[in-house]
């Protein structure tokens, strides 16, 4: 609906302008004038857009006709207001005129559309300088050399001699150029950073984390599910199996016979932890009979002989162990 009403009134321009001066000198036969003939096709159909008659009212300007060019360019921001383009040749062609102030207006609307357009802020800088307000006016020139250095050199913009705030804007300028300049900012070498984390000592596990590791040691300590035991015979998990000797004997020295039919051996009541026995009283020693000798009594404190274990078949006669003389 919006956009049918901006046709209407569109066409009611075209109409109006239709009986306008500058129709008069057009012809088919230059190329500039057949393009802005196709421009006002579009116009008076209500087919052009806000970008389209923007051009439009700039191709009219050329031609010489700046009142149409205005007229054609409001057309466009009345069918698109955030146009910016179109707010920012409004201004040109009103600052043309002398409407610096108007210019002003329009240079701003395009600003708030697009802060960053330094021609824009320059042309904002000198309407405001035309129209008395000098201190808005160096702000603005220094902003925009802040966005475009070049716009400050006169063989690339020669309206800085239009201007007679350039001392003081480029004073400005290069205070805050001073002012937000910094040291580049330099990149980090990736391989110094990994020969400075390799060099530090490896951190040390805290109590929580001594706390938290228990429980793990634990749980790989336990057999896990499926997995296969010892096999049958094999020693306990920590000591040695004894190594066997040749022809599958069992080492010397190694009694394989159950504990019932075990002996105590010589060795073994020497390590045996014995009780103190108490001391007998002297007691008289038996005479002897005929045709014995007579034993010769122990000695006070000496430990009982314990009487040998029967030898074991197939090994050799212990040996009889010297009794003390006194």
């Amino acid at each position: 609906m919006k956009r049918a009403v901006l046709g209407v009134a569109i066409m009611a321009l075209a109409a109006a302008v239709g009986g306008s001066v500058f129709e008069r000198f057009l012809s088919p036969d230059r190329p500039a004038d057949r393009v802005i003939m196709k421009y006002l096709e579009l116009a008076k159909s209500g087919k052009a857009s806000s970008m389209e008659l923007a051009d439009l009212g700039v191709l009219i300007l050329e031609k010489g006709f700046p009142g149409d060019a205005i007229d054609y360019l409001e057309a466009a921001l009345k069918l698109d207001k955030h146009n910016y383009e179109a707010a920012y040749r409004l201004g040109l062609v009103l600052q043309r005129e002398g409407k610096d102030r108007e210019a002003a207006h329009y240079y701003k609307k395009t600003l708030k559309e697009r802060p960053g357009y330094a021609q824009a802020r320059f042309m904002l800088a000198l309407a405001e300088e035309r129209c008395g307000e000098r201190e808005a006016a160096i702000h603005d020139y220094s902003k925009a050399y802040r966005y475009a250095p070049e716009l400050a050199n006169p063989l690339k913009n020669p309206l800085v001699y239009d201007s007679s705030l350039q001392m003081e804007s480029m004073l400005r300028h290069y205070s805050e150029a001073v002012r937000t300049s910094t040291l580049k900012v330099t990149e980090i070498d990736p391989a110094a950073i990994r020969r400075m984390m390799e060099a530090l000592p490896p951190p040390t596990p805290t109590p929580a984390d001594a706390k938290g590791a228990a429980p793990v040691a634990s749980e790989q300590a336990k057999p896990q599910p499926g997995a296969a035991g010892p096999p049958a015979g094999a020693p306990p998990r920590g000591r040695p199996a004894p190594a066997p000797t040749p022809g599958g004997e069992a080492p010397a020295g190694l009694d394989i016979r159950p504990a019932s039919e075990r002996r105590p051996s010589r060795s073994d009541a020497s390590h045996r932890a014995q009780p103190p026995t108490p001391q007998p009283n002297p007691v008289e020693p038996a005479p002897a009979q005929e045709g014995e000798s007579a034993a010769p009594a122990p000695a006070p404190g000496a430990e009982p002989e314990l009487p040998a274990p029967p030898a074991e078949p197939g090994s050799e006669e212990p040996k009889p162990t010297p009794t003390p003389t006194r």
